[in-house]
């Protein structure tokens, strides 16, 4: 019995060293792209935001875990070997060969050429940072406080403070001696200038949006 107990246990310890050992070298790899158009990677499908999951995409291949540009450059290269091979090549039998695997490799580069011309489109089409579009510009509306602003806007490009006094009242009073002493009673408050600052080369306006006492007074568009 002891040594049935043994062997099995030998058994055992055989079988999960061969996992380990036959393990797959890279783990599933998961592909996500924001809003923005930036691509994600990820071991860990639960950290792909919800909204995203119906788009992830999963991968294995050693390709795939090589970043976008290199990879171009490799199937570019790889395509220009393969013309100068074929123009060497005198057997037919494998000019045959080697002219099919230069299409196959020909179509890759091209698809991966309409990839780089479609990333390019959507980042001009991607405001610049700090940038705010006029479809959310034009629901600034004076009242509003600046954690309102922020949240709507996100922080911006530069930002102005200058210190103004409201009218007041100005007292005086006579002194025995018939001097006049005057005193000025006026709250003074901060106007601050919120600058979201666009790009001119893109014909982007910038935006002001002016704070009174933490709130918006005024807010204004300006020309490039």
């Amino acid at each position: 019995m002891k040594a049935t107990r043994i062997i099995l246990v030998g058994l055992l310890a055989v079988i999960v060293v061969g996992l380990v050992m036959f393990k797959p070298s890279h783990a599933e790899i998961y592909k996500w792209v924001d809003e923005k158009g930036t691509i994600h990677f990820t071991e860990d499908p639960a950290t792909i935001p919800e909204k995203y999951r119906e788009k992830t995409q999963s991968r294995t291949t050693e390709e795939d875990l090589v970043p976008f540009e290199q990879r171009r450059r490799l199937k570019e290269k790889e395509e220009a070997e393969l013309r100068e091979r074929l123009k060497r090549e005198k057997n037919e039998a494998e000019i045959r060969r080697l002219e099919e695997q230069l299409k196959k490799v020909s179509e890759s580069v091209e698809k991966e050429n309409r990839e780089v011309e479609r990333k390019r489109e959507d980042a001009s089409r991607v405001p610049s940072p700090g940038y705010i579009p006029f479809e959310k510009f034009k629901h600034v509306t004076k009242g509003m406080t600046e954690a309102e602003v922020l949240s709507r806007f996100g922080p911006p490009t530069r930002v102005e403070e200058d210190e103004v006094k409201s009218k007041g009242t100005i007292t005086g009073d006579v002194s025995r001696g018939g001097a006049l002493s005057a005193s000025y009673k006026g709250e003074a408050h901060i106007v601050k200038r919120y600058y979201y600052i666009g790009d001119r080369s893109r014909g982007e306006q910038t935006r002001v949006i002016i704070f009174e006492k933490g709130k918006v007074v005024d807010y204004k568009s300006i020309s490039p």
